[in-house]
């Protein structure tokens, strides 16, 4: 102010409020993976994909799946970085002891906070290591004037300690402290998590789809997952036996030939979810003595959970990762938001014309049951891609493979990715109100390619699965427009697939890409629902998402507000606009939609929409009839 004492009125002039602030509509797309840097279990906006590299830095497969999807197209990206620990070190004083977590989860952690604990007073310091920065202090004697910067969790409570941990001067590490004190302390290190198991990527997926619950997400990209992981439910007993897996009691290293999924048995207890991974000797008949990998909790134990419950056969259960995610993204699109997800194959063993054909694989021998079904003959799975069971089905081989079962039925022609009443797919499926079974396949993409990528993840161009650069890539489109036979920019291909195997790919629900004098080209957008259902198109699935998403934005503004007659009539003028702007924007064709509420509806505060749409029909294929005529 220029006066002090004079009375007067003062300008104060604003700049900046006509400034228009960007906000970035793109589709959401979510990255998962591992990074040697960076928050973990923390969702990260990308604003500069510069910052989120150095961030997270080049290791690992979350860096990689970044650039990945944001040259493929992508604008609007989120990144979670999973796999990584926490240090811990607990037992710090005398009785249970104080146990003490980073917040940081790194290699590193162990070595990044040192401490120093005062037995006489009970008084605990934990501090920086790199600038001696205090972060904790609980300071018993004044506990109002307590330090706790959020760098580290402490809990538990000590009492009687007569041993220091450290001294003033001098704090320990929490690496140096293990042993130490009245407990004496026992330290956990932290760990990156950069090349977990198969098993460790699944209970971190696990975690972070049990984290990401309730987020607006329209694409999901789960790093190094593929549909044709190895379970043990897909092995014989002699080649479980011929792995080890039975007498498996630690978990493997990646890529090992032991790295495969068992089945598991998922309990969470006191806030945390933990793991019991069982692997049988015989999966044709199951006969279960122990778990092979468990947790040290509460009364946990190779037969017991951690409430001291004996485990059975029946509390495990087969994993898959497409299955893992189909039901992430079908669980959100029915509570939260529509959503999508991608998930890779598996890599030829070369890219040699024979390793290429015997990863394509042949169908399976079909035949009609006395139902009608289309089912696999006795003694018919197919092999390779074209053999897998979630796609082309699978039958039961005595003593040697488990069926697919589907809606009952053992085989049935072309697999499927069903939901079940549990969330785990070899639990009772479930249909909807049409009574037909709930089909999870249509909310994910099964790649089968191997594209030559070349971007400052890696130093040299590297083949890798197209899932995340096909995501990335349909995201930029609208609803109505399919990726089918749109180019694929930045992109090269090692091998060759000949048209006609594309076509049995492409006739078992995976999408493809190949070769046109134009360019790399999307050969076909199918999502995994089997044929039977109506979402088996990529563009059919994205229109009633726009759909439901204008509906939902219409109807955000009525929640909470009393149910009177004008209200429900201006909720449903509010959704039939929102759904005939859709029909000028060309991603539906006609629309039909009903409100009601009962008298009963209104006492709980409920109403029904009943909404049929017409799909925008994707254009695929055009045929020409030519006729020659003399003259």
């Amino acid at each position: 102010m220029p006066f002090d004492n004079l009375p007067g009125i003062i300008k104060d002039e604003q700049d900046g409020n006509l400034q228009i602030v960007p906000v970035n509509d793109d589709p959401i797309t979510l990255v998962l993976g591992t990074a040697a840097q960076g928050d973990s279990e923390t969702l990260y906006n990308v604003v500069r994909i510069s910052d989120a590299a150095r961030t997270f830095g080049k290791e690992g497969t979350l860096t990689r799946g970044l650039y990945e999807t944001s040259i493929a197209g992508a604008k609007n990206i989120r990144l979670y970085r999973i796999g990584a620990s926490a240090a811990t070190l607990s037992g710090v004083g005398a009785g249970t002891g104080l146990t003490i977590e980073t917040v940081g989860k790194d290699d590193s952690m162990g070595t990044d906070y040192e401490i120093f604990f005062d037995a006489s007073t009970e008084r605990l310091y934990v501090y920086r290591a790199s600038d001696d920065e205090l972060v904790y202090d609980n300071n018993p004697a004044y506990p109002l004037e307590k330090v706790d910067l959020g760098e580290v969790v402490v809990s538990g409570s000590t009492t009687g300690s007569t041993t220091d941990i450290g001294t003033s001067t001098v704090p320990v590490t929490l690496a140096a402290a293990d042993g130490e004190g009245d407990g004496p302390a026992v330290y956990s290190a932290g760990t990156d998590g950069l090349n977990p198991s198969r098993m460790e990527l699944y209970e971190a997926l696990y975690n972070a789809y049990d984290l990401l619950g309730d987020q607006d997400i329209d694409l999901v990209v789960p790093m190094n997952t593929f549909l044709d992981d190895l379970n043990v439910m897909d092995l014989t007993p002699t080649q479980i036996t011929n792995l080890g897996l039975a007498s498996l009691s630690a978990y493997p290293t990646a890529s090992d030939t032991d790295d495969v999924l068992g089945k598991l048995y998922v309990q969470e207890y006191e806030g945390v979810n933990y793991f019991w991974w069982w692997f049988p000797a015989d999966p044709t008949n199951e006969v279960f003595a122990a778990a092979n990998i468990y947790p040290s909790v509460g009364s946990a134990s190779a037969t017991t959970n951690a409430d001291g419950t004996t485990l059975t056969a029946g509390d495990f259960h087969e994993v898959n990762f497409a299955y893992q995610l189909a039901t992430f993204c079908y669980t959100q699109s029915r509570d939260n938001n529509d959503m999508t997800g991608v998930v890779g194959v598996l890599p030829p063993d070369s890219f040699g014309l024979k390793d290429v054909a015997r990863w394509v694989g042949k169908l399976p021998t079909t035949e009609t049951d006395s139902s009608g079904n289309t089912v696999i003959a006795s003694g018919g799975n197919g092999t390779g891609l074209l053999g897998n069971k979630f796609m082309s089905g699978r039958i039961g081989v005595t003593n040697q493979l488990t069926p697919h079962i589907i809606d009952g039925v053992a085989g049935l022609y072309h697999g499927g990715f069903i939901a079940t009443d549990t969330g785990w797919l070899d639990d009772t499926q479930i249909k909807d109100d049409n009574d037909h079974l709930i089909d999870i396949g249509k909310y994910i993409s099964v790649v089968a390619s191997y594209p030559i990528l070349s971007n400052p993840s890696q130093t040299a161009a590297y083949s890798v699965t197209g899932a995340p650069t096909y995501g990335g890539f349909y995201t930029t489109l609208p609803p109505v427009s399919a990726p089918t036979n749109k180019l694929l920019r930045n992109v090269r291909l090692p091998f060759r697939v000949s048209l006609a195997k594309l076509d049995l790919l492409a006739g078992q629900r995976y999408v493809t890409f190949h070769a046109k004098t134009r360019g790399i080209v999307v050969s076909n957008a199918p999502t995994a629902a089997r044929p039977d259902s109506d979402y088996q198109r990529l563009t059919t699935v994205r229109q009633v998402k726009a759909a439901i998403d204008a509906v939902r934005g219409a109807a955000e503004p009525f929640l909470g507000e009393g149910m009177t007659g004008a209200l429900m009539a201006a909720l449903d003028t509010a959704i039939d606009g929102a759904l005939k702007a859709l029909v000028k924007q060309g991603l539906i064709v006609r629309y039909q939609h009903q409100l009601t509420s009962t008298t009963q509806q209104q006492i709980l505060g409920q109403a029904t929409l009943e909404l049929k749409l017409v799909p925008a029909f994707e254009l695929r294929h055009i045929t020409v009839v030519v006729a020659l005529a003399a003259v």
